[in-house]
């Protein structure tokens, strides 16, 4: 609701004579929290309900956390990627301090790196890749609820560490408060997923609430996003497999990071590319961002990220059929 709340501030900002209603609606997967993502259907859980709100007229717009957005959206509906983005990296959360050096993780004054019988909780198969890597003898478990709810398991002591992503601490407000047991993960460590950071706002492609919309459309983020999801999309990978992107603009250049991993960490592809960019260009600039993210998942595909995402996706949808 926060992430809502803040949007419709900057629509009434925008039409003071807006008047405007929030109605919650409450998804797949803000019901079904005692298994994982992977097992209850992928894309779409947090999505389905309310795109049926938009199709039946009972809500006009839906405001989404991008990276919880399928890459393909019905055909009568539009996204508007509103900015700025919030940071996109992800962020451990422990019940002591720790930092990292050298690629390795620390508890406060230990000399050795942290990892053996270390519990982190995380739902995320892309996290647990990469976390496979910075503390490969460490215990993943599976962890899920809101953010409230998994801090509060953490301080329960059901979890060393858990993983959460910076932004939405940012926009809870709870990020100066948790600062002594923040380690931020660089981007070399645990690359983001596509779209992560990022607010999306939904539509239906109709002219009167697409004008209301375009004073908050953000060139730079929309170009960015759009290539991290057509990265995903090319692919044919769902929001919950290990895939991960991250597209930053530099000096005129869009420079797109692409990942995909083995859920055990022991292959792992990394593969960028880069394109000249202006704002200016509009429309253009965005369908340029889109070949740049088919692209870079065409040298991941070359290296045998294909392999590596079928060998996810067959597990899973058997998963799916006992949930």
């Amino acid at each position: 609701m926060t992430q809502t709340r803040w949007v419709v501030q900057r629509l009434q900002k925008l039409w003071p004579d807006l008047e405007v209603v929030i109605e919650q609606v409450r998804t797949t997967g803000d019901k079904v929290t005692n298994v994982p993502l992977s097992q209850i259907g992928g894309d779409g859980v947090f999505v389905t309900e309310i795109e049926n709100a938009l199709h039946e007229r009972r809500i006009d717009l839906a405001v989404h956390s991008l990276k919880d957005l399928p890459t393909v959206q019905p055909d009568d509906l539009r996204l508007v990627i509103v900015g700025p983005r919030e940071d996109v990296r992800d962020v451990l959360v422990t019940r002591e301090p720790f930092h990292i050096s050298n690629g390795k993780l620390y508890a406060e004054h230990m000399t050795s790196p942290t990892g053996e019988g270390l519990r982190i909780g995380t739902c995320s198969l892309r996290r647990t890749a990469q976390l496979r890597t910075i503390v490969p003898d460490a215990q993943i478990l599976s962890l899920r609820g809101n953010v409230d709810t998994r801090l509060r398991k953490l301080e329960a002591g059901d979890y060393d560490a858990i993983v959460l992503a910076s932004a939405g601490l940012q926009r809870l407000a709870l990020a100066e408060q948790l600062a002594e047991r923040l380690t931020y993960l660089p981007l070399e460590l645990l690359l983001p997923a596509p779209g992560q950071g990022a607010l999306a706002i939904e539509c239906r492609a109709e002219a009167e609430i697409e004008a209301l919309l375009a004073p908050l459309r953000d060139e730079a983020v929309q170009a960015t996003t759009s290539a991290e999801r057509m990265f995903m999309r090319r692919l044919g990978a769902g929001c919950y497999l290990p895939v991960a992107a991250y597209g930053a603009i530099t000096d005129g250049t869009l420079t797109l990071t692409g990942l995909v991993a083995s859920l055990d960490g022991t292959r792992r592809i990394d593969v960028q590319q880069r394109i000249p960019w202006s704002e200016t260009a509009g429309v253009t600039s965005v369908s340029a961002a889109e070949q740049l993210g088919v692209n870079v998942a065409e040298l991941a595909l070359a290296q045998g990220a294909q392999e590596i995402i079928q060998a996810l996706s067959g597990p899973r949808e058997r998963e799916q059929q006992h949930v």
